[in-house]
C-alpha cells in the first residue's frame, strides 16, 4: 500500500509548520507559493474564488506541496497560483513515480468537482535548485492534456563573481549612464526603514505605472501587509539626491538564490539623472554580496506581446530570456481527443 497521503486545505492558514518543513528542503519552492505570502489577500479581495491547496506527505513526512484555489464565476476552473506569480508543484527531490502519484491524487479531485478548465503557471528555470533541476512535471502536464499557452518573456541577469563584476553584466551605454547618475549626484541604499520608505518610494511608482495606463498590482497597503507576514521576502533599493527620492526597485526575495526586481519605477527626475542605470547596478552588487545567483528583472511580454523597448533594456543590463510557462486544460479540448 502507497505511504502517500493527500490533505486539501482550504484556508491559507493550515499546516504552516508542515508547509515550512516542506519549504526548507523543496528544490523548486518561492515566496510566491507560499500560502502565508498568500494570506495578504483580504477575504473580499476573489469573491467567486476558493483556496484549494494541497499537502503530500510521505508516511507522514511533507514531500509536496500544490498551492491554488478554484473559481465558479463561470466555468469552474482550477487556478495555480491565484493572486500570485508562480504555481505548480513544490516537491523535494523524489522519483517520477512519486511526482507522478502526487499529481494524479489532486487531477482526480479536481474533476470530482467539476473543473472544466485548469492553469498551472511555473517558475522559470533559475527559480529551480541548479542541480536538481527537472522537467518531469510538466512532462505529466503534457500526459494529463495540459498544452502550453501564451508563455512570458523573462529576463534574468545571472550574478557570478567576476574581475569586472558589475561592468561586465552591462552595456557600454548602460554603464556611462551609471557613471553619469553617481557624478550628478545620485546616491543608492538598501533600505532600513522599510514603512518610511515605502511611502516615499509608493507614489513614483504609481505615477510611474499611469504613464502607462496601470496600476500597481499591490496596493502600499498590501505591500506593508506582505512585509509584515515576510519581512525577510522584501527588499527596497532607493535612488536619492539632494534628500529627493528619485526612484527605486521593491524586490521580493523569492528563493535563497532568486531576487526578483518586482517594481522598478523613476520620476521624470530619476529618468533624466539616470538613476534606474545606476540602481540596478548596485542592486546587482548587493545580490553578490548577499550570495543571490539570479536577478529576475521580470517579464518583458504580456502573454505573446512582446514589449521590445523593455527587452531591449533589460538585455542591456545583463538580462537572459527564459520562459514563465502557462500550462492550460480544458475538458472540451479532452473530449474532442
Amino acid at each position: 500500500m502507497s505511504g502517500l497521503r493527500c490533505d486539501v486545505l482550504t484556508t491559507n492558514s493550515a499546516a504552516l509548520d508542515a508547509i515550512d518543513r516542506l519549504f526548507g528542503s523543496a528544490i523548486n519552492e518561492t515566496l510566491f507559493h507560499h500560502p502565508r505570502f498568500l494570506s495578504y489577500h483580504g477575504a473580499d479581495k476573489f469573491p467567486d474564488a476558493q483556496w484549494r491547496h494541497y499537502l503530500f506527505s510521505w508516511n507522514g513526512s511533507p514531500v509536496a506541496f500544490l498551492p491554488g484555489a478554484v473559481t465558479n464565476g463561470g466555468d469552474p476552473t482550477f487556478h495555480s497560483p491565484l493572486g500570485s506569480s508562480h504555481g505548480g508543484l513544490v516537491h523535494e527531490a523524489l522519483s517520477y513515480a512519486k511526482l507522478d502519484e502526487c499529481l494524479n491524487l489532486w487531477w482526480e479531485d479536481i474533476k470530482g468537482l467539476g473543473c472544466t478548465r485548469a492553469e498551472i503557471v511555473l517558475a522559470p528555470a533559475p527559480y529551480w535548485e541548479e542541480a536538481a533541476y527537472s522537467e518531469a512535471i510538466e512532462f505529466k502536464l503534457n500526459q494529463l492534456g495540459f498544452v502550453l499557452r501564451q508563455p512570458e518573456l523573462c529576463l534574468i541577469v545571472p550574478i557570478e563573481a567576476d574581475p569586472d563584476f558589475p561592468r561586465h553584466l552591462v552595456r557600454a551605454s548602460a554603464w556611462r549612464n551609471a557613471k553619469q547618475a553617481l557624478t550628478r549626484g545620485v546616491t543608492v541604499r538598501h533600505s532600513a526603514q522599510f514603512t518610511a520608505d515605502l511611502e516615499r518610494f509608493y507614489p513614483i511608482l504609481a505615477d510611474n505605472r499611469k504613464r502607462f495606463g496601470a496600476t500597481p498590482t499591490h496596493s502600499c497597503t498590501e505591500l506593508l501587509r506582505i512585509h509584515d507576514l515576510a519581512p525577510e521576502g522584501m527588499h527596497l533599493f532607493l535612488a536619492t539626491a539632494d534628500a529627493d527620492a528619485l526612484a527605486g526597485i521593491l524586490a521580493f526575495q523569492a528563493t535563497p538564490s532568486v531576487l526578483n526586481a518586482f517594481y522598478p519605477a523613476d520620476s521624470p527626475r530619476g529618468r533624466d539623472l539616470r538613476a534606474m542605470d545606476l540602481l540596478l547596478v548596485e542592486l546587482y552588487r548587493w545580490a553578490l554580496e548577499h550570495s543571490i545567483r539570479w536577478v529576475d528583472l521580470g517579464p518583458s511580454s504580456f502573454r505573446l506581446m512582446l514589449n521590445m523597448t523593455l527587452t531591449r533594456f533589460k538585455e542591456s543590463h545583463g538580462g537572459q530570456t527564459f520562459l514563465r510557462r502557462r500550462y492550460v486544460w480544458n475538458r472540451s479540448n479532452e473530449d474532442r481527443r
